[in-house]
């Protein structure tokens, strides 16, 4: 059986489409303008998807940008889809010496701008990532060019949202432990807790992609979930199993709880590490890029208990390459990079971490579970300023999961997964006995 066509999705930024509609199957749809809720592209392309699915429910989908913003904005697109495990074939730019002329006049003049403005701060993906075309034909010929973009598939199709990779293997009469990294972290950062397990106890880490820069990370938690559950189920037929999850991980440790008990099966614990309960609405996550790397530096601070003289004052004048130089140049010095790396290996672990910074999280259902999370120190704060935090945390989880028990532990959100504290918490979790 041959797969479905693709749907051309023409985007453009005037009023009007400003081409003849091709002979395939196609909408147009208008860019939409980064407003004062969604001042990212990200944002904008997170917003804009519900337009799309009521336009088009299923993919898959062939973007066109029709004008050099709609292009760029078309793969902001792409990548949201790409993270949902949505269908994309081909992405495209009509370039716009290759349109009608447009001047944008009355409030399409701060609509321009800000569109602009959005573009100019956007990171764009590797070419390899997301191969995008451009359109260099005379202008009575796009309408034929984007014909001919549709029937091709140039855009490679994402790999598995994760990975599933032992971290110590065990014997077969003890439940599993399968163990989720925070934002942008790799399933190493959980090495220290996995080997503080009982000798018995088999720890698999499960990997969502991106990491290695070349996938588009997923945006999505249930994505992730999703593409773990079979992955559990493996390597589990049967028996308990318990779910480990840290920061972020905690959110997709979570979900995939739910998937498990609907499955109808045995979860000995879940156990959610330092992370934060999801937020009561559903409102688009925004985070700016500069927002997004100092965010990221005030983990490696953590990480190495000392600040590291890298804040906004620096990093705001510089591009977006520049300040990825500081950050590595940083990271090299304290340890936490090789002196020989090039910055841009930092890349697939900086897109990931925005990705879950940007991610929206309702869970699907309340877990009628035992369900434990973790409150680790935060340094920033004073004793009272934990112990609220901690409060906080208890009984933004209680909303999702009745039977939730508190555990104050020792290390902050970065350290408290490592070398001594590491191995008190899995002691503490019973993860050791």
């Amino acid at each position: 059986m041959s797969a479905p066509a693709a749907v051309v999705v023409l985007l453009h930024e005037a009023p009007e489409l400003p081409i003849s509609p091709p002979a395939v199957a196609s909408i147009a749809l208008r860019v939409p303008c980064p407003d004062e809720g969604t001042v990212t592209l990200t944002g904008a392309a997170q917003k804009f998807l519900a337009s799309l699915h009521a336009a088009q429910p299923d993919g898959p989908y062939s973007l066109v940008g029709l004008g050099e913003r709609a292009g760029v904005f078309a793969q902001a697109l792409a990548l949201e889809l790409l993270g949902q495990d949505a269908s994309v074939t081909s992405v495209a730019t009509v370039l716009d010496a290759a349109l009608p002329p447009w001047v944008p006049d009355g409030d399409d003049i701060a609509r321009f701008h800000r569109l602009q403005a959005a573009c100019a701060a956007w990171t764009p993906p590797e070419p390899s990532m997301l191969p995008t075309q451009r359109c260099l034909s005379p202008a009575s010929d796009v309408t034929g060019w984007i014909e001919r973009v549709a029937a091709t598939t140039p855009v490679p199709l994402p790999p598995p949202a994760t990975s599933a990779i032992p971290l110590k293997v065990g014997g077969p009469f003890r439940a599993p432990v399968f163990c989720i990294p925070g934002a942008g972290a790799s399933i190493v950062s959980l090495l220290d807790l996995a080997q503080a397990t009982h000798p018995q106890a088999t720890v698999i880490g499960l990997q969502p992609r991106g990491l290695d820069g070349m996938a588009p990370p997923c945006t999505t938690v249930e994505t992730v979930a999703a593409s773990i559950l079979p992955q559990v189920l493996k390597a589990a037929p049967q028996g308990p199993i318990r779910l480990v999850g840290h920061s972020f991980g905690g959110w997709i440790a979570f979900a995939l709880a739910l998937r498990l008990r609907a499955q109808g099966r045995t979860l000995a614990s879940v156990d959610l590490i330092d992370s934060r309960p999801p937020p009561v609405d559903e409102l688009v996550v925004e985070c700016e890029e500069l927002d997004v790397l100092l965010r990221w530096v005030a983990l490696l601070e953590l990480s190495v208990e000392r600040p590291l003289g890298i804040d906004a004052s620096i990093l705001q004048p510089l591009s977006a390459p520049e300040r990825m130089r500081v950050v590595h140049r940083r990271m090299t010095e304290v340890g936490l990079m090789p002196m020989q790396s090039d910055p841009i290996t930092m890349l697939g672990a900086l897109r990931m971490f925005a990705a879950c910074l940007r991610t929206r999280y309702m869970p699907a259902g309340s877990y009628d579970g035992a369900l434990r999370v973790v409150h680790l120190q935060d340094p920033g704060l004073d004793a009272t300023g934990n112990d609220r935090e901690a409060t906080e945390m208890h009984s933004g989880w209680l909303r999702h999961a009745p039977h939730t028990q508190l555990i104050c532990a020792s290390g902050n959100h970065m350290t408290g997964i490592r070398g001594p504290h590491a191995r008190t918490l899995a002691e503490r979790l019973g993860l050791s006995a």
